[in-house]
Formats: C-alpha cells, structure tokens, sequence
C-alpha cells in the first residue's frame, strides 16, 4: 500500500512538473495598457508632463514600465507635440485630448489613453475670438451682431466660431469699399458690394479700403 501511494505521489509530482515546464515554455504575452497619470491639466503654453505606459503580462504575471516601447500620439491637433517618449508639452491654451501609447506584438494590438486638458479651457480665451477692423479712406463699418462702429470701437469680441456681418459704408468722396485681411489671417467668407461675412474660429484684422 505504502509503494502505491509513493507511486501516485511521484505521478503527481511528475505531472505538475511536466505543467510548470509547459507554462515556463509560453513566451510571455502583453494583455493590457495603461498610461498614467490618467487626467492632467497644462499649467500653459510650454508647460510639461511625462506619462508613462504600464503593460500588463502573462506567462508570468507581471507590470512592466514600457513607456519607452511604446509609441505616443494625441487625437486632437494643435494641442501639444510629443517630444520624447511619454514627454508631452503644451502648445495651446485651449483644448482637450487623448494622449495614447500603443504597442504592437505581432498580431497583438493594445493601447491605453490618458486625459489632458489645456489651461485656458473654459475660459474667455477659449470660448470667444477677436475681431478688429481698419478703415482706409472715408466711410463707416459697423458690425452685427453689434460690437463694432469704426472710427469709433474697432475692436470687439464674439463667441468663439460665431459668424460677424461686417457692412461697409462710404461716406463723403467714397462709392465703394474693398475688404482684406492680414497675410495668413482669417478674411471675408462671403462678400458683397457693401458686406463682409466672417466666421471666428480664430481672431481675425479686417481693414475696410473705401474709395
């Protein structure tokens, strides 16, 4: 009786090792990525944050910093540069995004995001846009919704993607009047003899010649 029960003992012992060397044999595997800190906010333009990337494994269980393996990017343009793995820097007061690592192992895919907000979020710098008007010659441009009456008040400020009817009006030795806007600035959408349409996704100079 005793000879089988050590017979047994040593086919459970065989098996178990047998087992171990099986899992020892799997190479092990990434699962799951996480990148933290999972929410930040910028302290302003040229502001910095280091993320970092956790991969999670298997066969054996196991965190790893990964943060140098993985590649970084961002969903929402115009907010930050990655400048180094996991080296985030602002380049705007207004917006909010995703930043994501990601890790490609073969036909293994995985990522993990984070949260980051801009400084200004929130606030009159993000939510409204400027719009100034020059007057060249003789004449008048007012603006609707009001806000702008130049000579006078040249400079107002709207909501942020609002569209602003500028109406040009020729005063004493003036017909007409032409509408242009700064080298690369933001100009008239639409126009006509008289009015200058403008969309504010950005602050915008208008100068109003009248002739």
């Amino acid at each position: 009786m005793i000879r089988k029960w050590f017979g047994v003992a040593a086919l459970m012992l065989a098996a178990m090792t047998l087992l171990n060397l099986a899992s020892c044999a799997r190479s092990q595997k990434l699962v799951g990525l996480s990148v933290t800190p999972a929410t930040s906010t910028f302290g302003g333009v040229g502001a910095q944050l280091q993320f970092k990337a956790i991969g999670t494994y298997i066969h054996p269980p196991e965190n790893k910093d990964v943060t140098q393996q993985a590649k970084w990017s961002i969903d929402s343009q115009h907010l930050v540069t990655i400048d180094a793995p996991g080296l985030v820097t602002a380049i705007s007061d207004c917006g909010t995004g995703n930043v994501m690592a990601s890790i490609q192992e073969g036909g293994n895919y995985v990522f993990g995001t984070a949260f980051v907000s801009a400084a200004g979020v929130g606030t009159g710098t993000c939510t409204q846009a400027s719009l100034t008007v020059a007057v060249s010659g003789s004449g008048t441009v007012a603006s609707s919704p009001a806000g702008i009456t130049c000579p006078g008040t040249c400079t107002a400020a709207f909501p942020l993607d609002s569209t602003v009817v500028l109406t040009g009006a020729p005063g004493a030795g003036a017909s007409s009047v032409t509408w242009t806007s700064d080298a690369g600035g933001l100009g008239c959408s639409n126009s006509t003899a008289t009015t200058c349409r403008v969309t504010l996704d950005a602050n915008a100079s208008i100068t109003a010649t009248f002739q």
